[in-house]
């Protein structure tokens, strides 16, 4: 057979794990090559993509009139898919991959997306270019990047926290036993401290402002309560701007509507496991996922929530592109976990 033929029918497998904050992809033979924000700069004279990831934010501080930014998912959901599609395309494009080969990708997607999410962040994916996409469950895939036993008879525990959800799942003999879901995550504790500060400061804060403090400041069991620090804002009343001294613990307050959710959200779903099953997260604990399980004492609040024994997981915001970089190795044997639209 020529070889341009036989190139032509080549196939390169990706992996893809789209978050609300970050998109990762991995290709076969070479591992990670994207992981950066899950955004997209838009040119609105052109309609055309200016840059996506990091470059995108940069590209709106050069042109701040003509480029805006988008975010093509909220809360583990696609929100515009003619956007994601997009970011896809681009992150395709970098890769460089030959326009004569064929992607196979495999995406991960979170347990409470609908049959209807699931089929949009599929379409933008082969709008994007993809010749075949097979989806799986996000908790499935953290739990084959942990290396956890899910295909023998044993029960094992996973809790993966995002920016824009929460999510845990018992998983054995390859499926998903019993499953919760809260689209509450990073982000909402974000959005409560741009409220606090609106109401008891009269001030207004960015988002990305708000993450910096919690990253620097929060705790989850309030542990940081003697700190403080000043931050830029600007006044609501004239719009002026200003310097205000935020203080720990009212940050910290703050929090505890969201993370009560997401520890009931925890609690409920590790009740409702089957008496064997419980018995071995009993023995061996929960495993903790995703870049919001790095926040200041979140495994101390659900190992304190649950009574378990809270296993962090190395790296634990690349588990899931860890577990797909996995399925995308050896294809044949993990098509079993594969979850369709």
């Amino acid at each position: 057979m020529p070889v341009a033929l036989t190139w032509r029918f080549m196939a390169t497998d990706v992996a893809l794990d789209v978050g609300t904050a970050t998109t990762r992809m991995s290709v076969a033979q070479k591992g990670l090559v994207f992981s950066e924000p899950t955004v997209v700069a838009v040119d609105t004279r052109t309609g055309k993509v200016v840059a996506v990831g990091e470059s995108a934010h940069r590209a709106v501080i050069e042109s701040p009139v003509h480029a805006v930014v988008f975010r093509p998912l909220a809360k583990g959901a696609t929100v515009d898919f003619d956007v994601a599609a997009r970011l896809f395309r681009a992150v395709f494009d970098r890769s460089e991959f030959s326009r004569l080969g064929r992607i196979r990708a495999v995406m991960s997607v979170p347990t409470l997306a609908t049959s209807i999410e699931r089929r949009a962040l599929s379409q933008a994916a082969l709008q994007a270019g993809a010749a075949e996409v097979h989806l799986m469950d996000a908790p499935i895939a953290a739990a084959i990047g942990c290396g956890l036993p899910i295909s023998e008879p044993v029960g094992s525990a996973i809790i993966s926290l995002g920016a824009g959800s929460t999510e845990v799942a018992v998983v054995s003999l390859g499926g998903i036993v019993t499953s919760r879901s809260i689209r509450i995550g990073a982000n909402d504790l974000d959005a409560a401290t741009t409220t606090m500060m609106r109401q008891r400061y009269g001030v207004v804060i960015s988002l990305e402002a708000a993450a910096q403090l919690r990253e620097n400041m929060g705790s989850a069991l309030g542990l940081t309560n003697g700190q403080s620090t000043v931050v830029p804002a600007r006044s609501v009343s004239n719009g002026h701007p200003v310097s205000v001294e935020v203080l720990a613990k009212e940050m910290n307050a703050a929090f505890q509507d969201p993370l009560s959710l997401m520890m009931r959200t925890i609690s409920e779903c590790l009740g409702e496991s089957p008496p064997d099953l419980a018995q071995d997260v009993l023995v061996h604990g929960v495993t903790v996922v995703g870049g919001f399980s790095k926040f200041a004492d979140m495994a101390s609040m659900i190992s304190t929530s649950t009574g378990l024994m809270v296993n962090a997981a190395p790296q634990p915001e690349f588990a899931v592109i860890r577990g797909l970089e996995m399925c995308i190795a050896d294809l044949p044997k993990m098509r079993t976990y594969f979850r369709s639209e």
